[in-house]
């Protein structure tokens, strides 16, 4: 015949099964979260790793492209020179070799130049409000090293973005290793009192884990 006692103790231990069952389930969802975030950290780490060594390529090649553009500059000011130098020392056919040999652009900047008032034109024809000026060479190859310097703010910007992002699948997978922990001493700890605040408050890291990490862009992708 089952005692009163006996009665207690059984239910007792069934609690202390349930519970312990409960932290088994609540161990196992957080394992599950924290290979998820590891495996989206690692990727994110990546894009980060890529995306810096982009924006140091492009700005490399802007630095490179803006050098270009400073000697084209020079060229064409030293064309200007010779031109307006010997056209004033009327050394006709040298004028007309160097004409011949500037750009289409060049010679077009110039001519607008030529065509302004002596005394409120501008000293010489690299100024922007002459039209021709943004088509020169040198100001050609000065937007291309523009765009890339453009490009390469977009790609620090998506490293910071992916940065954000990789820190905060981290930080969820801070809370599931406490969860992890206090489900495995939940697991073992036989007195209930103590068994059901560990598991309420294993429950509750669990899921302040996966709410930063369900808030975190790209979370849910393999890629």
């Amino acid at each position: 015949m089952t005692t009163p006692e006996g009665t207690d103790r059984e239910a007792g231990r069934d609690t202390t099964g349930r519970l312990a069952l409960a932290a088994a389930v609540v161990l196992g969802i957080a394992a599950v979260f924290t290979a998820w975030g590891a495996y989206r950290a690692n990727l994110t780490s990546g894009v980060v790793i890529r995306s810096y060594a982009q924006q140091q390529a492009l700005l490399a090649q802007a630095t490179e492209t803006y050098g270009l553009a400073d000697q084209q500059s020079s060229m064409e000011e030293q064309y200007f020179l010779s031109y307006e130098t010997n056209t004033a020392q009327g050394n006709v056919g040298a004028a007309q070799y160097l004409e011949y040999a500037m750009s289409d652009e060049l010679w077009a900047a110039i001519e607008w130049w030529k065509a302004q008032p002596t005394a409120t034109g501008p000293g010489t024809p690299f100024v922007e409000e002459n039209p021709a000026f943004a088509a020169l060479p040198s100001q050609q190859i000065v937007r291309t090293a523009d765009d890339l310097v453009a490009q390469a703010e977009e790609k620090s910007a998506l490293a910071r973005t992916a940065s954000a992002g990789k820190d905060r699948f981290e930080l969820a997978n801070v809370f599931f290793a406490v969860v992890l922990f206090i489900a495995g001493v939940t697991a073992l700890v036989m007195q209930r009192r103590i068994q059901l605040g560990l598991l309420v408050l294993g429950i509750a890291m669990l899921v302040t884990g996966i709410a930063i990490l369900v808030t975190t862009p790209g979370w849910a992708t393999l890629a």
